[in-house]
């Protein structure tokens, strides 16, 4: 079975949001950063002076990023179900600021600074 591979204009075209030939190229250099700072690189190949992805290999990429990013979505939606509702609810008001700023300035010029 011959396996069949993509110019990096033809990837470019059937991959989502149309990207530019550069974009994926860029893809494959420098690859993609998931927001758990791992690096997902596009598998390619090159042959002479041009650069061909297998088929495949683009649904691969886009799913390792999907699943980087998947990772970092659980861990900090655990982390913030350790904090409870009540201080994440907690907002200052204007008037609670200001009292909090004279507050912080009266003990700045208690201690003499």
């Amino acid at each position: 079975m011959k396996n069949k591979y993509l110019s990096l204009a033809q990837a470019a075209r059937i991959a989502p949001a149309s990207p530019s030939p550069n974009t994926v190229w860029r893809w494959c250099r420098k690859g993609v950063k998931a927001r758990t700072g791992q690096r997902v690189y596009l598998k390619h190949i090159r042959v002479g002076g041009k650069i061909f992805i297998e088929g495949p290999a683009l649904e691969r990429f886009f799913k390792a990023l999907s699943d980087a990013d998947a990772v970092y979505f659980a861990e900090s939606d655990s982390a913030s179900s350790t904090v409870s509702d009540t201080d994440a609810s907690r907002t200052r008001t204007p008037s609670r600021r200001a009292k909090d700023i004279a507050s912080a300035e009266s003990d700045l010029k208690a201690a003499g600074l």
